[in-house]
Order: C-alpha cells, then structure tokens, then sequence
C-alpha cells in the first residue's frame, strides 16, 4: 500500500472471531477498496485491542487510520456496547485512544450488514425466492444465524435507514409437536427459550442433542460443522436435525417479513445460511417461510435472498466509516 494513503480501519467483531481491515476510499463514489485483511478469534477485550494493534503495526498504518468502525455482536447505547455472547465491554472514545485513532464508531454487527446490503444488496447473493420486488425505497430485513442470531431491518431510502435489533433473544414459538418437545427439553436447561436457542451454530447442535436423547445437561461434543458433515453423508439424525433448523430458519425469517412489511426482500446473513445452502434450496424452508395463515399469500411476493459474502459486516463497517455515520 501507498504509505501515504489515508485509510480508515474496519472491525467486525462477533462471539467466535474478529475480522479486521484497513481500507481505502479515495474515491468516495466507488465502495471502500480492501487494502489488507486478517481475522482471529474473538478473546475478550484485551485480546482484541492486543490484536488490533499488532494488526495496525504489522501493517504500518499508525498516523494513516483517518477514522474507523466497528461491528459488534451486541446492542450498541451511548457509543458504549456489552456484546453478551463474548462477556466484552467496548467505548468508543475509549477504543479511539487506545488504537491512537482520531475516532472510532461502534455499531451492532447487524447494523454494519445491513448498512451495505442497503448500499450493495444484491451484489453476490443466491435467490431463494424470486418473490415481486417492491420500489427501491420499500423496507428490507437481514437474518443472521451464526454464533448468535442477529436480526435487522432497512428502509431503502438515500441515505439508508437501519433499525438493529436483538430480536434473536425474543421467545421461540414451536409451530408443531416436534418444536414443542424440543421447547421444554431446552427450557428444562435454560429456562427461557428464545430463537437464538434453536437458530444459530449453538443451536443446531442443541437441536442434535435431543435428537440423539441426550439430558439438556449434557456437554456437546459436537460442533454446527460436524454436525452439517454428518448430515452431507447422510446420518439419519444429523438430516432431521438439518431438517428442523432450516424449518425454524423459514418460519423466524417470516415472523421478520411480516413484523417489517418486508416487500423489498429478506436478506439471510450470517454465518450458518451458506453452510446448509442445500437444505435451504429445498421446499421444507419456504414452506415454513410462507406458512403464516391467511398472509401466505403475500409472503410468496417477497423475494427471499441468501448473502454469499462471508465479510458482508466488515464492508458495511468500511463504509459507515467512510460516509461519517
């Protein structure tokens, strides 16, 4: 990179790993340029700021970094966010000072991903329902399985209006016997059973976990990627498992359609929706999707798109950064 480049410095900090960058926007009507990127796992404050240092050393960039931003897995108050899944504690004038950055904004992770879907939205996505787009400035929503469960709405306006949500710890409503049993075996562990239960990496190792008989109690030996692995060679449980998960995806991604009037289309973010891609092509997910009664038929008008682009928060933290959010 030119050493005398402006950058601004981007983070997306979630409860299992941290994606950093440093980007340049030296023409502001073109998206931010990735300059250098890293990613590490997520271990708590100290490590992070320990990390990003190195990362900004490494890099030379001390005295370039303009201005930054970081998405952060958790609600953001009062440029202050406690991100409950990582126990971290993060201030923003706090974080400018000690990265000796002239200013730094925090924003949940969600409000980072939507604020470049708003921008770029359908720039690498696979269509999972074709659905009838509303005008450019109908409102928009972004479900996001990965460690947590994240979830966002945008208004499609110029500037881009963004409501992050923690609706993930809302209460998981079963739809059917299965989910009923499911509920009170997890509800017999954590008392209260909200969507991030059930929808998120977690989660489809919890649903694996009843499945195979086990007590609410019991550790889980068993990660969301080996439990997908199991699945792609066909073990019995691992595919119901897979079948339940993409069935609870469907429904909580139509509870948000519906809550947000989402004409303009349901985004599915995050980190679990590409890994069980194949499931999520089949008709379980957009029955479940639709299966709202009498407002069916206006959830198969609303277009249903899966977000490809593992970095999606890292761009939009780039891009808030660069436009002064």
């Amino acid at each position: 990179m030119k050493r005398s480049e402006a950058l601004v410095l981007a983070g997306d900090i979630g409860a299992t790993k941290t994606d950093l960058g440093l980007f340049s926007c030296s023409r502001p009507s073109l998206p931010p340029t990735a300059v250098v990127t890293t990613t590490f796992a997520s271990r708590g404050a100290d490590g992070i700021l320990k990390k990003t240092r190195e990362f900004m050393a490494r890099e030379k960039a001390s005295g370039r970094v303009v201005t930054g931003c970081f998405g952060v897995a958790g609600p953001v108050s009062g440029g202050r966010v406690r991100a409950v899944n990582l126990g971290l504690e993060l201030e923003e004038n706090q974080l400018a000072a000690d990265l000796g950055v002239p200013a730094i904004t925090l924003v949940n992770d969600l409000y980072a991903t939507a604020y470049a879907l708003a921008r770029y939205g359908d720039d690498g996505v696979e269509i999972l329902q074709e659905g009838e787009p509303s005008r450019p400035a109908g409102v928009a929503g972004v479900l996001a399985p990965g460690t947590g469960l994240g979830m966002a709405l945008i208004q499609k306006t110029s500037p881009p209006l963004i409501f992050a949500s923690e609706g993930g710890h809302c209460d998981f409503a079963p739809r059917n016997p299965v989910e009923l049993e499911l509920w009170q075996w997890l509800g017999k562990c954590f008392g209260h059973v909200s969507r991030e239960r059930l929808l998120s990496g977690p989660g489809l190792c919890n649903i694996y976990r009843w499945l195979k008989g086990l007590s609410p109690e019991s550790g889980c030996r068993e990660s969301a990627a080996m439990v997908v692995a199991a699945a792609q060679v066909g073990e019995d449980k691992a595919l119901r498992a897979l079948d339940i998960f993409t069935g609870i995806m469907g429904a909580v991604a139509g509870d948000l359609a519906l809550l947000g009037l989402t004409a303009a289309g349901i985004y599915l973010a995050g980190g679990m929706p590409p890994r069980v891609l194949p499931f999520l092509r089949r008709e379980l997910f957009l029955a479940a999707f639709r299966g709202k009664g009498r407002l069916s038929g206006w959830l198969e008008q609303v277009p249903v798109k899966l977000v490809l682009n593992p970095r999606t928060a890292l761009f939009g933290a780039a891009l808030i950064a660069r436009d002064g959010i």
